[in-house]
């Protein structure tokens, strides 16, 4: 006896097996969530933050003008650069050395230094942590955009949300694990990859919201498409391709005697 396999027999059991599998898994998923307490590893510490937003501004302030008081530079206001070394400028070379706009003031009973361009953020000085260790070793905005986010200066690594997601998971497999609202000028300087996952599976990739229109996209039909009989909306992947028996040429091979092959 032989047996005729065409595309729409192997379409039909891929869909079905795809669907199988899918179920397994939230199975898997399911029976993880109703372990106990005392099965689940947990941290060497109570977690007290429930989410992290981080705010990357591409060519935005200043960090002489903000959080990092230069007393040396403001002793040398007017002055040229000195030394032999120059550094990196988009156009020409570097002008006269330039203090600080705003002054600064010492905020709180820290005393943590702000300037007077932030008398708000000032008045919560000491629910702040302001780390002036970090350099960036490129005056370009892309290169030091992506290693400010991930470490690097050229693209294809993790983001910190990725890293996030990675490491410290999502409570739910219904929302994003991380997402990101960017402006035009953050597509123009480096674009998707100031959000993506890297080398780490896809799922720890941020989630665009659009701040117009759909705020995330391809969630619902486009315009003129209508659910029905034949749709997937209707009848799930089994309408796909399918065609009653005598409809067909040659033999109709069932699905466990694919599986058992």
């Amino acid at each position: 006896m032989s047996i005729r396999f065409d595309r729409r027999d192997w379409m039909n059991f891929a869909l079905h097996g795809l669907a199988w599998s899918s179920v397994c898994s939230l199975a898997q998923r399911e029976s993880r969530a109703s372990s106990s307490a005392d099965e689940a590893p947990s941290a060497h510490h109570a977690p007290r933050a429930r989410r992290a937003i981080q705010i990357t501004l591409t060519g935005g302030f200043s960090q002489v003008d903000t959080f990092d008081p230069k007393p040396e530079l403001v002793r040398r206001h007017g002055q040229p650069l000195p030394g032999s070394v120059q550094p990196e400028t988009f156009f020409g070379s570097a002008g006269a050395l330039c203090q600080s706009h705003w002054r600064f003031r010492r905020r709180g009973e820290s005393g943590l230094e702000v300037s007077d361009l932030f008398p708000h953020i000032a008045e919560v000085a000491d629910h702040l942590t302001v780390i002036r260790s970090m350099v960036a070793e490129t005056a370009n905005h892309t290169p030091a955009t992506f290693q400010q986010l991930t470490g690097f200066q050229s693209n294809g690594f993790p983001v910190m949300g990725s890293w996030l997601s990675y490491g410290l998971g999502c409570e739910s497999d219904s929302l994003p694990r991380s997402s990101c609202c960017p402006t035009r000028a953050a597509n123009r300087s480096g674009g998707t990859a100031n959000w993506a996952a890297g080398f780490l599976p896809a799922e720890h990739q941020g989630v665009m919201l659009h701040s117009s229109g759909e705020p995330i996209r391809n969630l619902r039909d486009p315009r003129g498409l209508k659910r029905g009989r034949g749709s997937r909306g209707d009848s799930g992947p089994r309408t796909i391709g399918t065609r009653s028996p005598r409809a067909r040429a040659g033999q109709r091979v069932p699905t466990r005697a694919i599986a058992g092959l």
